[in-house]
């Protein structure tokens, strides 16, 4: 496994990343993912234990994985806008892993945790390159998008049977009403934070992920 520190620009804003790729993938063969963290102002970074999670069980399964932080986290030049202008950022993650050697442009995958699939829901309509998306922990306000609930393409959604935050019973009830395919995957004991359970949401991630990229 291979790992480089990049930066690349969200418009004028410079970001930092970290892409991780599989040593033997051949040229536009390999899968790339797109991982957003959690909210800078409860910790959430690139280095968030959950987004590592996700990362290191997708690059187990061959895929080439991109985790970086938002505007006005780490080294990330900017401010965070508090999900404003944060769907740029996504989307030039995106853009990034499309221009990657080894990635497949037909095979990018997205994945957001907490503030991460927030953003990714507030600005679904910018996420046409992924064709697959796997949210974590995501508010049911956010959840509620009208266009993710007519999207076509296969999707993942992860809760905590103790999420206070984002009650996994609410979830279910608005995932009933969209139209498929959703895959909703119910965390036994897991709150918000998912301490503790790290490894099952890596690897419900990237299982989901690989089958349908």
């Amino acid at each position: 496994m291979g790992q480089s520190a990049i930066a690349f620009y969200s418009k004028k804003i410079e970001l930092e990343g970290v892409v991780s790729f599989p040593a033997d993938a051949g040229a536009k063969s390999a899968p790339g993912v797109a991982v957003c963290h959690p909210h800078p102002a409860l910790g959430g970074s690139m280095s968030d234990p959950v987004v590592m999670s996700v990362c290191r069980a997708a690059d187990a399964q061959g895929m080439v994985t991109l985790r970086f932080n938002f505007r006005g986290v780490g080294g990330s030049q900017g401010e965070f806008s508090n999900g404003q202008r944060e769907h740029e950022d996504v989307k030039s993650a995106l853009d990034v892993l499309r221009h990657w050697p080894t990635v497949n442009r037909g095979r990018m995958g997205l994945v957001g945790y907490s503030v991460g699939a927030t953003i990714i829901l507030d600005g679904y309509r910018h996420m046409r390159r992924a064709a697959a998306v796997a949210l974590i922990a995501p508010t049911l306000a956010a959840l509620r998008s009208r266009r993710f609930g007519k999207d076509k393409r296969p999707r993942l959604v992860i809760a905590g049977s103790a999420d206070r935050v984002a009650p996994s019973l609410d979830i279910q009830r608005v995932l009933d009403g969209c139209r498929g395919p959703v895959q909703f995957h119910e965390i036994q004991g897991a709150d918000h934070s998912m301490r503790g359970h790290q490894g099952e949401v890596g690897e419900v991630t990237a299982d989901f992920l690989i089958r349908n990229l």
